[in-house]
């Protein structure tokens, strides 16, 4: 299962007076703006018995091999996760190592203001509407791996491109196109088809007519 990531520019903030980060990480019926020709909300059912059963790390750039902030393993750790009605909030104390005390300066000094989180999908669905632009809504996660503390750059477009399953579905729907014009153009071909054999069968009556005529005339004009 592909895993993807996402990222928003919304609020989380360091509370200095306990030396607390706390935020959303992911918002609920939030619909995207239109990124690569789709847009995407996650339902609240999206995260039902997934953060009980996932490792989720707090990272800085996604980036692992750099150490991570806090973790939540199975609901338990210093990662502090609460689902609300409009999203799954976080909090933790970041400790005093390095890269702690690196995203805790730029965070006092506002330089991050960007969260992002890594996942994959059990199950979304897609409309489009009128306009072509589709709309995904992710209905279940299969798995929750890491939030992300990101530079405001680090992930340009909410990472809306990283979505291969978005190149699937324009293939099932690019197929099923050319299967319905296949279709109607084998009905009209049918239809066409039908249509001469009527067109054939006429004539072939009107000349059987015409024949039984002659022949009945031909006795009277020998007589």
């Amino acid at each position: 299962m592909e895993k993807e990531v996402r990222s928003f520019n919304i609020e989380f903030r360091a509370n200095g007076d306990s030396r607390t980060i706390e935020g959303r990480a992911i918002p609920f019926n939030f619909l995207s703006p239109n990124r690569e020709g789709f847009r995407e909300q996650i339902l609240p059912s999206a995260v039902e018995g997934v953060i009980e059963n996932s490792d989720i790390f707090m990272l800085y750039n996604h980036d692992r091999q750099k150490g991570f902030l806090a973790r939540n393993n199975k609901g338990k750790g210093t990662l502090n996760i609460d689902v609300r009605e409009d999203g799954v909030y976080f909090s933790f104390k970041p400790g005093t190592d390095n890269l702690s005390n690196y995203v805790w300066e730029r965070m006092e000094r506002g330089e991050l203001d960007e969260m992002s989180f890594a996942f994959t999908v059990e199950n979304d669905t897609w409309t489009k509407d009128a306009d072509g632009v589709y709309t995904r809504t992710i209905n279940k996660f299969l798995g929750l791996y890491d939030f992300s503390i990101v530079d405001s750059s680090y992930y340009g477009i909410e990472g809306a491109a990283q979505c291969k399953r978005f190149a699937e579905i324009q293939e099932e729907d690019r197929k099923a196109l050319e299967a319905a014009q296949k279709a109607e153009e084998e009905r009209k071909a049918e239809e066409e088809a039908r249509k001469e054999q009527e067109r054939q069968e006429r004539i072939a009556e009107t000349y059987r007519k015409l024949r039984e005529e002659y022949i009945q005339y031909l006795p009277k004009q020998q007589g």
